[in-house]
C-alpha cells in the first residue's frame, strides 16, 4: 500500500498557530488511555476540529464525543479524540486529508519533525491501514489492526480509510499546550513508584492532635519527589502512577505511634477533570479527595491512615496535576474508633494560578447527627433533582473485584445528601453474580442487582448515602465495571419514594436549540395528578442529533437548569438517557435543548413526597 502523502495533489494545509510560538516544546506525548466517562468536547478537541473547518470548509464534518455506553475503550467518551470525515476512496479529499497530515507531522516551521504534531499535543492518528503514535516517535507510521490484508470496503471504518482519527493528550485537549497559548507545558510526569510498606494499625485515638501546618509533597517545587514534576493518571492497569508521602518524622508530627494524619491534598491546574485519591499503602480501597474540574485548582481535606513506613499514597484518576500535600494534625495509636479514611471538607475550587497559592479551607471535624427527641418525627429536609451527572466509573481504578467492597464519593451529592436516586450501569463481568451498593455492612441498607456476564445492564435504585459516598461490592464470582449516575438527592431523615411505572409518552418534538418548551407531567400514567404528591418525574430522553454536539435538560417550571450533564445530543445518532427533572408550577416542566435535535420523552417513574 502506498505511504501517506504520495502521489496526490496540492492542497491547502493550516495557516499556523494563533499566537506566536516559543523556541521550547511541550514534553513528549505519553499514553494516556481514556479513564472516564465525560464526553462532551474539551477545549482543545474542539480548537483542532475548528482548524480543520478553517482550513477546509466550514462544511467539514468532525466528530469529537462518544456515547459512554457504546462498547471499548475510547478517547471520545473524553472528549479528547475526533473524527474528520475524509475517504482514501475519494481523490480529493485523501489530497486534503493527507495535506493536513503533512503539515501535522512533517517538519515544522522551527525545522523540528512532528512539531506541530507535539505542540497540539496529539498523542495517536489512526488513517488508511497505519496508525502513528506520538509516544512512539521513532517508530513513525505502523500497520493498523492487521489492515494490510483488510482491502474490502467493509474494512473501511475499522481501518480508518473513511476518516482521520486523532486522540489527544489530555494536556492538547485542556487548549493550554503551546500551539495555542505559546508558552511549553515543559513540566515532566513524575516516575512510576511502588510501595511494599504494609497496612496501618486498625484503630486510633478519637481525636487529632494539631500541628503547625507542614508541607510534605509539592511538586512544582520538588519537595517529596525527585524532581519537579507532574502527578500523571495511570496508563494501563498497574501502571502504579503514584505518590507516596512521608507524613511522620516531619515538623510536629513524631516518627512513631501516628495511627493516621489529617491532611490537606491539593490539585493544581489539573489538565483533565479528575479526581484525586488517597490510602494506606496496603490498604485494599481508596477514598476521592478531591474533585478537580479541568484548568483549575482545587483541595480538601482529609483523614488518611498512615502505613507501616510512615507513608500515605496519592494517585490521579485521569490527566495530570500537580500536587500538594500538607499535614494539618496526627492521631495517635489507639482503641478507640476504627482507622479509616474520612473526607472532612467538600472540596475548594479556584480558578488555576501559576503558583497554586489559593485560600484553603478551613479544615473541619466530622460532626456526628442529631439523635431525634423520642417520639419526634423524622427531618423532612428537602428532594433536589440534578438531571443526570457521572457519579463514578470504576474505569479510572479498575473492575470491582470478586468479594471486594469498595467506598466511593458520587460527583454531584452535597455531604448532607442521605440518600440518592442513581442509574447502576454494569458491563464487562467475568461470571454472572450479583452487585451491592449503599452501606454494605447493613443488609437492609444496601441495593442488589443481578450482574450478567459480558452484557451491559443497567438499574435505577435508590441508594443510602453517608458524607456524598456509596459503598459498592461484588458477590464472590464476577469482576464487573460499574458506572454509577446521580439523578437526585434527598438531605433529612425521610426516606426517598421512589416510583417505577409503565412508560408514558410526555413529549416528541424538534429543537431549535433556542427555544423552552413546557410539559405537563402530573396525571400521566400512574403519576399523581395533583403536584403536592408529587416531587419530580423520572424521564427516558432519546436525542437524535442534526449536525452539532450539546445537551438536553429538564427542569421545573419557576425552578433552574442546574447545568449538569443531563441528556446528551451527539451529532449523529440516536442517544438515550435516563434524567429527572422536579416538577414546577402547574405540573409543569421545562425541556431545553442547546442544539438543533429531535427529542421523546417519556415518564418511566415518579418521586413522591
Amino acid at each position: 500500500a502506498p505511504e501517506p502523502g504520495v502521489g496526490l495533489p496540492a492542497v491547502p494545509s493550516p495557516a499556523g498557530a494563533p499566537v506566536a510560538l516559543p523556541a521550547e516544546y511541550d514534553v513528549p506525548a505519553e499514553y494516556e488511555g481514556q479513564s472516564t466517562c465525560d464526553p462532551l468536547p474539551k477545549p482543545g478537541t474542539q480548537r483542532f476540529a475548528d482548524l480543520i473547518k478553517a482550513t477546509y470548509g466550514q462544511d467539514e464534518v468532525v466528530w469529537i464525543p462518544r456515547d459512554c455506553g457504546v462498547n471499548g475503550q475510547s478517547e471520545h467518551k473524553e472528549g479528547r479524540a475526533l473524527d474528520w470525515m475524509r475517504s482514501v476512496r475519494d481523490p480529493q479529499g485523501r489530497a486534503e486529508a493527507e495535506a493536513f497530515l503533512n503539515w501535522l507531522l512533517g517538519p515544522d516551521q522551527f525545522g523540528v519533525a512532528y512539531g506541530n504534531a507535539i505542540r497540539l499535543g496529539v498523542m495517536y492518528i489512526g488513517w488508511n491501514d497505519r496508525i502513528w503514535r506520538g509516544y512512539k516517535l521513532d517508530k513513525g507510521w505502523t500497520e493498523l489492526k492487521g489492515c494490510f490484508s483488510r482491502a474490502d470496503k467493509g474494512s473501511d471504518n475499522t481501518c480508518h480509510r473513511n476518516h482521520i482519527h486523532i486522540s489527544l493528550t489530555w494536556d492538547g485537549a485542556s487548549g493550554r499546550s503551546s500551539f495555542w497559548d505559546g508558552t511549553a507545558l515543559t513540566a515532566p510526569y513524575c516516575a512510576r513508584s511502588r510501595s511494599t510498606a504494609s497496612g496501618a494499625p486498625a484503630t486510633r485515638v478519637g481525636g487529632a492532635v494539631a500541628v503547625d501546618q507542614v508541607r510534605v509533597v509539592g511538586t512544582r517545587s520538588g519537595i517529596g519527589v525527585k524532581e519537579r514534576c507532574r502527578l500523571q493518571q495511570d496508563r494501563w492497569n498497574g501502571d502504579s502512577h503514584r505518590i507516596f508521602a512521608k507524613v511522620t518524622g516531619v515538623g510536629g508530627v513524631p516518627a512513631e505511634g501516628v495511627a493516621a494524619v489529617l491532611v490537606r491534598v491539593s490539585a493544581l491546574g489539573t489538565n483533565a477533570p479528575t479526581t484525586l485519591r488517597a490510602w494506606s499503602p496496603g490498604a485494599s480501597s481508596s477514598v476521592p479527595v478531591v474533585q478537580a474540574p479541568m484548568n483549575a485548582d482545587a483541595s480538601a481535606d482529609a483523614i488518611i491512615p498512615v502505613a507501616s513506613d510512615g507513608t500515605i499514597a496519592i494517585a490521579t484518576t485521569a490527566g495530570a496535576t500537580d500536587v500538594t500535600v500538607d499535614v494539618l494534625g496526627y492521631y495517635p495509636n489507639g482503641p478507640e474508633v476504627e482507622n479509616r479514611s474520612e473526607v472532612v471538607s467538600e472540596t475548594l475550587i479556584m480558578p488555576m494560578t501559576e503558583l497554586g497559592l489559593n485560600p484553603a479551607p478551613v479544615p473541619v471535624a466530622p460532626v456526628a447527627p442529631q439523635a431525634p427527641a423520642p417520639g419526634a418525627p423524622p427531618e423532612e429536609g428537602e428532594f433536589v433533582g440534578i438531571g443526570a451527572e457521572v457519579g463514578y466509573e470504576s474505569m479510572s481504578q479498575g473492575a470491582i473485584q470478586p468479594g471486594e467492597i469498595r467506598t466511593v464519593a458520587l460527583n454531584g451529592l452535597p455531604a448532607q445528601a442521605t440518600s440518592a436516586l442513581v442509574t447502576v450501569t454494569t458491563s464487562d463481568s467475568t461470571k454472572k453474580g450479583k452487585l451491592r451498593i449503599g452501606q454494605i455492612g447493613e443488609k437492609r441498607n444496601a441495593a442488589t442487582i443481578k450482574v450478567r456476564k459480558a452484557k451491559t445492564r443497567t438499574a435505577i435504585l435508590v441508594v443510602p448515602v453517608v458524607g456524598g459516598t456509596v459503598q459498592i461490592s461484588a458477590s464472590k464470582k464476577p469482576a464487573v465495571q460499574v458506572k454509577v449516575e446521580v439523578l437526585g438527592y434527598r438531605t433529612g431523615a425521610l426516606p426517598l419514594k421512589a416510583r417505577g411505572m409503565s412508560a408514558r409518552k410526555l413529549i416528541k418534538t424538534k429543537f431549535n436549540g433556542t427555544k423552552v418548551k413546557l410539559a405537563k407531567a402530573t396525571g400521566i400514567g400512574d403519576v399523581p395528578k395533583k403536584k403536592k404528591k408529587v416531587l419530580a418525574v423520572i424521564l427516558r430522553v432519546t436525542t437524535k442529533g442534526k449536525g452539532a454536539d450539546g445537551r438536553f435538560a429538564a427542569y421545573a417550571v419557576g425552578g433552574v437548569d442546574r447545568g449538569s450533564r443531563s441528556a446528551t445530543v451527539t451529532a449523529k445518532g440516536k442517544t438515550t438517557s435516563i434524567i429527572v427533572a422536579e416538577v414546577g408550577d402547574k405540573g409543569l416542566v421545562a425541556l431545553a435543548a442547546n442544539v438543533r435535535t429531535k427529542v421523546r420523552v417519556t415518564v418511566v417513574g415518579y418521586i413522591r413526597r
